[in-house]
């Protein structure tokens, strides 16, 4: 078993940060794989908790305890052992995800619900308004029944899409990085020109006895059809894109 290359120790001018130093004698080229990939998922564990943690939660100095100790089990000395590090690190972000997972995955939850609610209610207060005051607008009126619905199916989307979180998904529960405001407006707007589509009759769609050309007489359809919208909101870009495309070519 090669000897540790690293002296590992916790930063003395950030806390919060894990400093890895070649050890004497050692040279960088000759250090084993196994010992350069520990140090990287280390480092990657480490990112991950102080995105998580602000700085002072007791909880951050529990984890930051355990990850430096096993980074130093698999890479200090000259009974460095990495494959039990390895297998140290993967128990550890294991049970942070258990630990912490289901508060992370509340919290957004509740974030996305209220930034739902708050976008998606004055919205829904006029479609209905319209609906009594100026029923000869159906048209609008469905437009705002559409992006309505479309914001309940993104908080539904999140809940159907991340049922198990990973580590990797604690500092990050979105690859996108959207912010629950600004994903509702993006998945809004995109289930609007789904809905241009319908009232321009680019696309028709029959599921039964039901056609897209309904959308224009009934809200509780256009509800539907936004919510359908939002539960698909990672696929509708792409689709959009791609209808953009053949529309651009059948024009040439």
């Amino acid at each position: 078993m090669p000897d540790g290359a690293f002296i590992v120790s916790r930063d003395p001018q950030n806390s919060r940060d894990i400093l890895f130093q070649l050890a004497p004698g050692q040279n960088a080229a000759a250090i084993p794989d196994i010992q350069l990939t520990v140090r990287d998922d280390v480092d990657r564990a480490l990112t991950v908790l102080r995105m998580l943690f602000p700085e002072g939660d007791p909880r951050f100095e529990e984890y930051f305890r355990s990850l430096l100790s096993l980074a130093q089990v698999g890479l200090v000395g000259p009974v460095a052992q990495p494959q039990l590090a390895a297998r140290a690190l993967v128990a550890l972000k294991d049970s942070i995800t258990a630990q912490e997972g289901g508060r992370v995955k509340n919290a957004y939850m509740k974030s996305l619900g209220l930034a739902a609610l708050a976008c998606g209610g004055p919205v829904l207060v006029t479609a209905l308004a319209m609906q009594v005051i100026w029923p000869q607008f159906a048209v609008f009126r469905n437009f705002l029944f559409l992006a309505t619905g479309c914001m309940v199916g993104v908080w539904l989307s999140f809940g159907t899409r991340k049922v198990i979180l990973q580590f990797s998904d604690l500092s990050a529960l979105e690859q996108d990085r959207l912010e629950p405001v600004v994903r509702l407006f993006f998945a809004g707007f995109l289930a609007v020109m789904i809905g241009l589509l319908f009232y321009l009759k680019i696309v028709e769609v029959k599921l039964g006895s039901v056609s897209s050309a309904d959308f224009f007489n009934r809200s509780d359809l256009a509800l539907l059809v936004g919510a359908l919208c939002g539960l698909s909101e990672q696929a509708l870009p792409s689709r959009l894109a791609q209808q953009a495309e053949t529309l651009l070519k059948s024009g040439k």
